[in-house]
C-alpha cells in the first residue's frame, strides 16, 4: 500500500536528518532529546526551504503562526482560502440580523475582506472541488446564488459550512475576478484528497467554462496536487491555456516511488516546462 511505503521511506529519510536509526522509537526519543525547536531548524536546514506559502484556512489543531515560521524561513506569506473568508463572514452574522442581508450586502462584505489584501497574501485558494465540484458556471444566476444563500442563514446555527453548488461558484467567481484584477494567483483543489471529496467532481477538466470565459483569459489559475488521477488532463488544460499552471505537491511524496514517477512523466507529456512546479499546501 502507498501509505504505508510512503512511511517507511519517510521514517529512514527523518532519521538521517534527526541523527539516529530510522525507527519510531529511536525518532521518538531523538526529538525529545532535542527540543520542538532543534528538530524544526534540523528539518527546514535538512529541506533547503528559503521560502513558505502558508494556506492558514485549513486551521488545523495545533497549527503554527506565521510568525513561528518566520524563525525558521526567511521568507514567510499566506494563501488566502476564500471559502473559508466567506464562512467566517457568514459565521458572525448574528440570529436577529439574518433577515436583513442580501446577496449584494454579502458580496460588498466579501469584497472588501478580499481587496485590497494585506501585504502578507500572495494568492487566494478555492477548495469548490470539496463543496460541490469543479464545473463552476462563472454566468451563475444571481437569483439562484442569492436563494442559497437565504436558505443556508435561515439554516445556520454556529459555524457555516457552503456547500450549495450556486453559492460556492458564485464566491468563486468573485474571488477569481478580484485575483485577476490585483494579479495573483488563484490556486484550486483538483484530484484527490480526503474521503470527503467526490473524486468524480475534482477532475479539472470541469473547469472549461471558467477558463473558456474572457474575463479570466488573463488570470493566473494553479491547479493543486497534481490533479491526481487526472494528470493527464491537468498537462492537457496547461498546454492549451496560456492562464493555467500545474503544481505536483502531495503526490510527492504521497505516493510509491513508481506512483511519483508516473505522475511527473504524464504531467510533462503536454504541459511545458515553464508551467510546472511543486506548492506544498
Amino acid at each position: 500500500m502507498p501509505g504505508i511505503l510512503e512511511c517507511q521511506r519517510s521514517v529512514r529519510e527523518i532519521g538521517g536528518v534527526l541523527g539516529c536509526n530510522g525507527d519510531f522509537d529511536s525518532i521518538k526519543k531523538q526529538r525529545e532529546t532535542l527540543g520542538e525547536e532543534a528538530v524544526a531548524r534540523k528539518c527546514f536546514d535538512a529541506a533547503g526551504i528559503s521560502a513558505l506559502l502558508v494556506d492558514d484556512g485549513l486551521r488545523a489543531v495545533g497549527a503554527r503562526s506565521l510568525d513561528w515560521h518566520t524563525s525558521y524561513v526567511p521568507l514567510v506569506k499566506r494563501v488566502l482560502r476564500v471559502e473559508a473568508v466567506a464562512e467566517d463572514i457568514l459565521s458572525e452574522i448574528s440570529l436577529e440580523n439574518r433577515g436583513i442581508w442580501t446577496l449584494d450586502s454579502f458580496e460588498a462584505k466579501l469584497r472588501a475582506a478580499i481587496d485590497p489584501l494585506p501585504e502578507s497574501i500572495v494568492a487566494f485558494k478555492s477548495i469548490a472541488a470539496y463543496r460541490s465540484g469543479l464545473d463552476i458556471d462563472p454566468n451563475v444566476k444571481r437569483e439562484d446564488a442569492e436563494a442559497a444563500l437565504a436558505n443556508l442563514l435561515a439554516r445556520q446555527q454556529g459555524d457555516v459550512q457552503i456547500v450549495d453548488k450556486h453559492l460556492v461558484d458564485f464566491i468563486f467567481v468573485v474571488a477569481l475576478e478580484v485575483a485577476t484584477k490585483l494579479d495573483i494567483p488563484m490556486q484550486i483543489h483538483t484530484g484527490f484528497g480526503d474521503r470527503d471529496l467526490d473524486l468524480r467532481l475534482a477532475n479539472p477538466g470541469h473547469l472549461r467554462r471558467v477558463l473558456e470565459d474572457k474575463r479570466f483569459g488573463k488570470s493566473r489559475i494553479v491547479l493543486l496536487h497534481a490533479s491526481y488521477p487526472y494528470m493527464r488532463e491537468a498537462g492537457y488544460l496547461a498546454s492549451v491555456y496560456p492562464q493555467v499552471y500545474l503544481d505536483f505537491g502531495l503526490p510527492i511524496p504521497k505516493l510509491s516511488v513508481h506512483g511519483m514517477t508516473t505522475v511527473l512523466k504524464e504531467l510533462l507529456e503536454l504541459a511545458p516546462l515553464n508551467k510546472v512546479s511543486t506548492v506544498q499546501s
